[in-house]
């Protein structure tokens, strides 16, 4: 089954005045993915979020919501909650009020369709009012029925609403269409006419234009006669199921019972979110009284409870110390499973990206130089600017000397999967894990140890090989000044176009296959 992305964008630019900091995206995301944008500052991650989450417009592109352009949707009307890289929390309210803002803020309407819609609202909070002893048993009795009977009631009256709102959108789109047909041959016959006035001769009116814009005329006029016809009918049958909704008569509660069990559903809302993100408890505290990284946290409640399809996380752990940043990574993937929503988070922190993402867009001046997994980015870098982003790496330049062989530093290595033109030049990527330091009787290369540091978990060399210096990862304890050998294993190294342009890569197995074949 091939999946429906959740977000589409295409084309996507954004200018300030000349500058150019978002230069034709084209990007889909899929529904409950983990996607970081990873780049420096300037290069346009953060503009791309912003234009996604409805705080700055494009210049030009699209943004494709669920299947809808959402160009001009407004950020409160966009299925998208956003975590800011400064919280945004009130100070003068406590951790609940925080949380509930998003909810509370925007009125009782909206608090009612959020919770299920006016009439399960209503018999919810009639359940509510008997449960706390505020009504008698017997007012549930047939409410249940009758909810039932008004449910169905409903359901007929916004088919019929959803049928008029269709009608009425086709039949102004058709009124337009026949209004520039008129448009056209007006100005047709107005540039005939002052084309004759300009060569000083007597304009003549085509009869044809004429019957033509008549005809179109008394269209229009029988269009909307027929519009208003239907749009009648359909009315009188929405006003007999409005009657018909009457006579139901339901026990409806007052409206401080509505009130009442809303004000409920909120503290419900609250207490799950703060339990999503360990802050179980916390409801009192007030924002100067908790911690960074539990600020950050109440930030995600705040979002979360609304159950947003897409969440949006500007570099929310920027402010944290090292170790809560680390725990923080894995409880947000961890979060983002739980919920089953979308997370789109920015970042200019490689191994923030790694450790959470589904997939990575590496950005460089407005423009994507990669997309793919971290695994994919890491091993398979397209060009050196990515290479160097993401981790440590030596690049060094080779050559492509035939199938399953690549030669640089002045010795031939066997390389897999991958396929270029024989002789063709190549960038080549080796990690400094991917070395291995071997007796100089079996090595490919020697250097000589400029620098050995101890990591904690190995020795971070410099090796001199040739004047050049290349960053060696090593359990071994090797000295300064000591000459070494070195070796890498055919799979670990990586080849790039020297371009930047995309690679043709073959199966590893069959890349193996002939290796052992030559020998």
């Amino acid at each position: 089954m091939v999946k429906k992305p959740i977000i589409e964008l295409h084309n996507l630019v954004k200018f300030y005045g000349d500058n150019c900091v978002v230069d034709d995206i084209n990007l889909d995301i899929y529904e409950n993915e983990f996607v970081t944008l990873l780049g420096p500052s300037g290069c346009g991650k953060t503009t791309t979020l912003r234009m996604i989450g409805g705080f700055e417009y494009p210049t030009s592109g699209e943004i494709i919501v669920n299947g809808k352009i959402i160009n001009d949707l407004p950020a409160y009307a966009r299925p998208i909650n956003t975590v800011f890289q400064r919280y945004a929390l009130f100070p003068h309210l406590n951790v609940f009020d925080n949380v509930a803002f998003g909810i509370v803020n925007r009125g009782r309407r909206f608090m009612i369709k959020f919770y299920g819609g006016k009439l399960q609202v209503n018999y919810d909070a009639l359940e509510y009012s008997v449960k706390i002893g505020k009504k008698d048993q017997s007012v549930l009795k047939d409410a249940k029925e009758k909810l039932e009977a008004l449910k169905v009631n409903e359901g007929k009256r916004n088919e019929l609403e959803s049928k008029l709102a269709q009608i009425m959108n086709d039949a102004k789109a058709e009124e337009n269409a026949l209004k520039e047909k008129i448009a056209n041959i007006s100005n047709e016959e107005k540039k005939a006419k002052d084309e004759a006035r300009n060569e000083n001769r007597e304009y003549t009116p085509n009869d044809f234009n004429k019957k033509t814009i008549e005809d179109l005329s008394n269209q229009i006029k029988t269009l909307n006669a027929e519009t208003k016809s239907k749009k009648n009918e359909i009315s009188k049958e929405i006003s007999a199921l409005k009657k018909e909704a009457k006579e139901v008569n339901f026990p409806w509660p007052s409206y401080f019972d509505v009130s009442r069990y809303l004000n409920e559903k909120v503290r419900e809302s609250v207490i799950d979110a703060l339990e999503m993100v360990n802050l179980t408890g916390f409801e009192e505290r007030k924002i100067d009284k908790i911690s960074g990284g539990q600020m950050q946290r109440v930030a995600i409640a705040r979002a979360i409870i609304l159950k947003p399809q897409i969440l949006l996380l500007d570099e929310p752990l920027s402010a944290l110390d090292l170790k809560l940043r680390q725990n923080m990574q894995y409880e947000l993937k961890e979060m983002q499973r739980d919920l089953g929503i979308t997370f789109i988070f920015v970042t200019h922190d490689q191994e923030e990206a790694m450790v959470m993402s589904d997939r990575i867009v590496v950005m460089k001046d407005g423009i994507i130089q990669q997309l793919g997994t971290p695994k994919d980015i890491y091993n398979e870098p397209v060009n050196r600017y990515v290479a160097n982003f993401i981790g440590e790496s030596n690049i060094i330049s080779g050559v492509y000397v035939k199938k399953n062989v690549v030669k640089f530093l002045n010795t031939e290595f066997d390389v897999v999967g991958y396929e270029f033109e024989d002789g063709e030049a190549v960038d080549v990527v080796i990690r400094p894990e991917d070395w291995d330091v071997v007796p100089l009787d079996r090595a490919k290369i020697t250097g000589k140890v400029t620098s050995s540091i101890f990591k904690g978990v190995h020795f971070e060399l410099c090796i001199d090989v040739e004047g050049v210096e290349y960053v060696v990862h090593t359990y071994e304890d090797v000295k300064t000044d000591e000459i070494i050998g070195l070796s890498v294993d055919p799979y670990e190294i990586c080849l790039m176009k020297v371009d930047g342009s995309p690679k043709t890569l073959v199966s590893q197995e069959a890349s193996q296959t002939t290796i052992f074949d030559q020998e």
